[in-house]
C-alpha cells in the first residue's frame, strides 16, 4: 500500500508541474522583417504550447480591444511557412491571407520549427505541419 500511495504522489507532482521552457527562434520574411519567434514548451522535445512573434517593422492597425500581432501559419495549398501581421485578442488572432509573407531561410535551421524544411529559400511544413 505505501509503494502505490508514494507512485499516486510521484504521478500527482508530475502531472502538476507547470514549468515550461521557452525559445527565443529569429527569421525574417519576404517583407524584409525581421523577427523573433518565442515558443513555449513544456520540454525540449514536447511540442509548442504557444509562440509569440515580434517583427521590427509595419503591423496591422486594429480596432476595439484587439492588439497588432504577428501569426505563424503554413499556407493550406503550399504549406509555405507565412508570417502574417495579424490583430490578437487573448488567444485568438486574425489575419487576411494576401497580406502574409514566406519566411526566408538559408538552412532549416531558420525557419523556426524544427519539422520544417528550406527549399528554394522558403520554409516549407510537411503536409502544412509545421509545430515540433
Amino acid at each position: 500500500m505505501r509503494r502505490a500511495s508514494t507512485y499516486i504522489v510521484l504521478a500527482l507532482v508530475s502531472c502538476s508541474s507547470d514549468q515550461t521552457t521557452q525559445e527565443v527562434r529569429s527569421f525574417s520574411d519576404g517583407m524584409g522583417r525581421e523577427c523573433q519567434a518565442t515558443v513555449e514548451k513544456t520540454s525540449p522535445s514536447s511540442p509548442v504550447l504557444s509562440e509569440k512573434v515580434a517583427c521590427g517593422g509595419a503591423s496591422k492597425t486594429c480596432s476595439g480591444e484587439a492588439r497588432a500581432c504577428f501569426q505563424l501559419s503554413p499556407n493550406a495549398e503550399t504549406a509555405m511557412l507565412r508570417n502574417c501581421p495579424a490583430c490578437c485578442k487573448g488567444a485568438s488572432s486574425s489575419f487576411v491571407e494576401d497580406e502574409c509573407s514566406p519566411v526566408i531561410c538559408e538552412t532549416a535551421l531558420d525557419c523556426v520549427y524544427r519539422n520544417a524544411s528550406c527549399e528554394a529559400n522558403r520554409c516549407i511544413c510537411p503536409n502544412g505541419y509545421c509545430d515540433d
